[in-house]
């Protein structure tokens, strides 16, 4: 049982670990700040999964760099593709995309990104891996469970809030884009903002029921556009690249109002 308690320890430290190197790495391209995490918290649990999973299975090949190195960019690549194929099947989304990269698959792996993987794998297997066994066999036999059982609590409450913050957001988005393709097939055009830049010319050509409704609609729209609760908020900052397979054009419109939002605030300080 304490092994067990081990490994989960080994995926907290590396899932801290992954989200520490992606936030940085994310943030020097944005020149912003980025909290590059599916969690609230400071966590990647596919970078601790991975690692757990690249510690155990590669051990064998430590002694061979080559081979550790080319098994871990398989593995990791693998494991990188899967993770965004479920996402992709339980949130209707996609959280990132390498179409635009050199030697991609579907735009959910890179080689790019598997490369890099890959040194990180030998990095864990030959450093990381040893030193957390040196410390786990030093400390209190009480502390380590106590310690998995504080942190397994606060990755499910952390979990549940996140998954429910996101199907949240997809029904919002759901809605948006009902309201999106009423306003289109009211006002007789294909862009919704068509009806935004003409509006005044638009609505003069229309009859009062149509006008009232599209009032209404606009209404809906402003308030779907700005009504986002704090996670929401963060996980669409988190993933510039994220797209909704269902709603895409009502999320890229909450993209857009969000970083208005911001443009503003900035200018008022």
């Amino acid at each position: 049982m304490n092994q067990f308690w081990i490994l989960f320890l080994a995926f907290t430290v590396y899932s801290f670990l992954g989200w520490l190197v992606e936030s940085i790495y994310c943030s020097l391209h944005a020149r912003k700040w980025i909290n590059r995490g599916f969690l609230n918290g400071p966590f990647c649990p596919v970078y601790g999964f991975g690692a757990v999973l690249v510690v155990t299975v590669l051990d064998p090949f430590r002694d061979n760099l080559f081979l550790l190195f080319l098994a871990a960019v398989v593995l990791t690549s693998l494991l990188e593709y899967l993770t965004a194929v479920l996402l992709e099947a339980l949130f209707h989304t996609k959280y990132w995309d390498y179409s635009g990269l050199r030697f991609n698959i579907q735009g959910r792996v890179c080689l790019e990104n598997s490369l890099m993987f890959g040194g990180l794998s030998v990095l864990a297997v030959d450093v990381l891996q040893p030193a957390f066994t040196f410390l786990t066999a030093r400390a209190h036999p009480l502390l380590i469970p106590a310690a998995g059982i504080v942190l397994s609590v606060y990755f499910l409450l952390d979990t549940a809030l996140t998954v429910n913050a996101i199907y949240n957001l997809n029904g919002k988005l759901a809605e948006l884009q009902n309201v999106l393709d009423e306003i289109k097939e009211r006002a007789h055009t294909a862009t919704v903002e068509t009806v935004e830049a003409l509006q005044a010319s638009i609505l003069v050509h229309l009859d009062d029921t149509t006008k009232a409704r599209l009032r209404v609609l606009y209404e809906n729209k402003s308030r779907l556009e700005s009504g986002l609760y704090a996670i929401q908020r963060r996980i669409i900052r988190a993933f510039p690249h994220m797209e909704s397979l269902r709603s895409n054009e009502s999320l890229q419109r909450v993209r857009k109002a969000l970083q208005n939002r911001a443009k503003k605030i900035r200018y008022r300080k």
